[in-house]
């Protein structure tokens, strides 16, 4: 017998407020879905599952409203104890380092990431991966420092 894992359910992103967080993923094109408390016996269990101390944080879930994967951010703020420690500041530290995003026109959303001032890693560039199709991307942070990159033209490469 062999474990089958069948669908991606969410990604979790640990923020230090919840409320600011939440606004800035909505501009990027997101929607609320939910948003609740873990405390009590539901934050007891849920901290042993996860082997951290006794918890109470505030979540929300949002996904992308023309998404069709129907993938969950999970963006929480740890109350007791507090969320603590800095995402990774770097591309190349080993575990996950960055959420990436598809979009049709990658120069408009850079004008609309340089509007809303985030901070950029670098400056978009274009290149041209394996199957010879000009693809865009750029990065750059949240409001927690978390990085993000969006790109262009690489659909053919997911199939």
């Amino acid at each position: 017998m062999s474990l089958t894992l069948n669908k991606f359910f969410h990604v979790n992103i640990n923020v230090t407020d919840l409320d600011r967080s939440v606004d800035f993923y909505k501009k990027l094109g997101f929607v609320e879905t939910a948003r609740f408390v873990m405390d009590g016996h539901l934050g007891e269990s849920t901290a042993e599952a996860f082997g951290v101390p006794f918890n109470r944080h505030r979540a929300a879930f949002l996904k992308l409203e023309d998404s069709e994967n129907n993938m969950v951010l999970d963006l929480c703020e740890y109350e007791q104890p507090p969320t603590s420690g800095q995402p990774y500041q770097s591309l190349i530290n080993v575990g996950m380092v960055r959420l990436a995003f598809h979009v049709p026109n990658i120069e408009e959303v850079y004008q609309e990431l340089l509007d809303m001032r985030v901070e950029m890693l670098g400056p978009l560039r274009f290149t041209t991966p394996p199957g010879g199709t000009r693809s865009g991307v750029l990065a750059f942070k949240d409001p927690d420092g978390v990085i993000l990159e969006v790109l262009t033209g690489v659909e053919h490469m997911a199939n």
